[in-house]
């Protein structure tokens, strides 16, 4: 893979999917940490619904701006 690009957008994906593992190892083994957990986002990886944040998701967008400028 030589895009620099596609490279993040995959570590983006496998991020979530760690993140989802994660979600399942404290639902079946930590339920009360599960939830809180759940309730801080802790198991979202590389993004967040807070718009001032510098996430890894709004990094790789400002980066595919940048090289389709």
């Amino acid at each position: 893979m030589n895009n620099p690009i596609q490279r993040l957008e995959q570590i983006q994906e496998e991020l979530a999917e760690l993140g989802q593992e994660a979600v399942r190892i404290f639902q079946n083994n930590f339920p009360e940490l599960y939830d809180q957990g759940e309730a801080y986002d802790a198991f979202t990886f590389g993004i967040s619904s807070n718009p001032y944040d510098v996430t890894l998701e709004r990094l790789i967008e400002s980066a595919q701006e940048e090289e389709y400028a």
